[in-house]
């Protein structure tokens, strides 16, 4: 018996195995994607769009202590950044998060106006956010070109958000939580004592924060300790027709009672 070939017979041959190894592919595709991401290094996070370094969440040493004296926290380069890091420098330092839509960006508008006022000089300005879960170091770079922030002399640190509430609380003596801050520049002296505490949108006492600023980088010698030690935190209430302005002296890091929030955003 003759047998009859079938036109285009060996076709469905071919179709199944080309099924069969785009199948085989795929499935070692989805094996190495699930392997690195059961092997990726710890605090990377896999986004839709780009990999996110959770490193700087973790939890510094120092956040083991029982009171603040100090900071560890990452800086919008990637560096990381010591409140001991700052000594010798007269230091204004406020909150924020980068995703507030007007309040935030009103806040730090300001802080840019201080900040090219001093452009060059022995003072550090330093923002701190409270939403760490969003505000990586990359996205402070993006939030701090926006704003022409210099590098060199204006920080924009972020860390986990559990040690910037203490830091907040005890180092600066503000309350503090996700997306609430106080709207208050606290300006520390070069020797790292709380001087007095501004609020951004009062012209009268951001015309005191930069008198005080002034006499602050005129000191060559830290405050009594004993003024340190006997002051409260409380913003300042010096005459607005004064010349200087009568601000109290304390440690940073020194036990005090936590100011409410201003209603930040």
């Amino acid at each position: 018996m003759n047998e009859t070939s079938i036109p285009g017979g060996s076709k469905p041959a071919a179709s199944l195995w080309i099924s069969l190894t785009a199948l085989l592919v795929s499935g070692g595709v989805l094996l190495a994607v699930a392997w690195r991401m059961a092997h990726r290094e710890p605090g990377v996070r896999a986004g839709s769009l780009a990999v996110v370094d959770l490193s700087y969440q973790r939890m510094p040493a120092d956040g083991k202590s029982d009171w603040m004296t100090g900071f560890t926290l990452t800086e919008r380069s990637g560096r990381t950044v010591r409140w001991d890091d700052l000594a010798g420098q007269v230091r204004v330092v406020n909150f924020f998060f980068s995703s507030c839509p007007a309040t935030c960006l009103q806040e730090n508008q300001k802080v840019r106006e201080v900040q090219r006022a001093y452009a060059g000089r022995d003072v550090k300005f330093i923002s701190i956010t409270c939403d760490p879960d969003i505000d990586s170091p990359a996205r402070l770079r993006e939030y701090a070109e926006k704003l022409e922030a210099p590098s060199d002399q204006w920080l924009f640190l972020t860390g986990p958000l559990t040690y910037i509430r203490r830091v907040a609380a005890e180092l600066f003596g503000v309350a503090l939580d996700k997306q609430t801050h106080t709207e208050r520049l606290i300006v520390c002296d070069k020797w790292g004592n709380i001087r007095g505490s501004f609020h951004w949108n009062r012209l009268d006492e951001m015309a005191q924060l930069r008198l005080l600023v002034d006499k602050l980088l005129a000191e060559t010698e830290p405050p009594p300790q004993e003024a340190a030690d006997g002051a409260t935190p409380t913003s300042t209430e010096a005459d607005p027709h004064s010349q200087t302005p009568s601000v109290p002296t304390e440690a940073a890091g020194a036990a005090r009672p936590v100011e409410s929030t201003d209603g930040g955003s």
